[in-house]
């Protein structure tokens, strides 16, 4: 199967659970969301401020069914966006670009959801630790998004809907100091982003 094109990107911040950037510019295109960096494909849809709460109320609801599926799960952007975070140790040996065994049991679980396109636009991020220069953790993080991702197109059978992206080890969650630091540093993150069509329904529920 064909390799997609990840995108590098180095512009996501996230803390606290809340998008820490400046406005983003309204010439991010929702219909091309490759075209894209993370960040806006992170913040697009928008909700409006009125309704946020009502769109962070219904995202919850997946927030707390995939923790209790056992994944690491929190609401960012206001609770609007739910976010899974994967130890990479969990999908990958080593060094290794091949998702193992055990991996691909965890991941199956996240099929039904990553198949509702109807209600998530899926993006998913793969960082890595200091370990080795910069060349090297871009060039693994996205063999290792593009695995996850053919992963994600096999399962359902056809193309997959995940948006995913390399981003090195520019974005750090700890000091890149010890074992069990850079272990929290090497991670996948899917974010399940609310569509229009999502927003709607639960701005219609209110």
């Amino acid at each position: 199967m064909m390799r997609r094109l990840v995108v590098i990107s180095r512009c996501i911040c996230l803390a606290a659970g809340l998008l820490l950037s400046s406005p983003l510019s309204a010439a991010a295109n929702d219909d091309d969301p490759y075209s894209v960096n993370i960040e806006q494909n992170l913040a697009t849809p928008a909700v409006n401020a009125k309704h946020s709460a009502v769109v962070a109320n219904a995202m919850g609801l997946l927030t707390r069914t995939l923790r209790q599926a056992g994944f690491e799960t929190q609401g960012v952007r206001k609770g609007e966006v739910t976010m899974v975070t994967i130890p990479c140790r969990d999908l990958f040996g080593p060094n290794s670009i091949e998702i193992k065994a055990k991996g691909k049991q965890l991941l199956s679980k996240l099929v039904p959801y990553i198949k509702r396109s109807d209600k998530y636009k899926v993006v998913m991020a793969v960082h890595a630790d200091d370990t080795g220069d910069a060349i090297y953790a871009e060039r693994i993080t996205s063999d290792r998004a593009n695995a996850i991702d053919e992963y994600f197109a096999s399962a359902l059978g056809g193309e997959s809907p995940v948006i995913p992206y390399g981003l090195g080890n520019d974005e750090p969650v700890a000091p890149n100091t010890g074992v069990a630091n850079r272990e929290k540093n090497r991670r996948v993150e899917i974010y399940f982003v609310p569509t229009k069509d999502f927003i709607d329904n639960a701005r219609k529920k209110k």
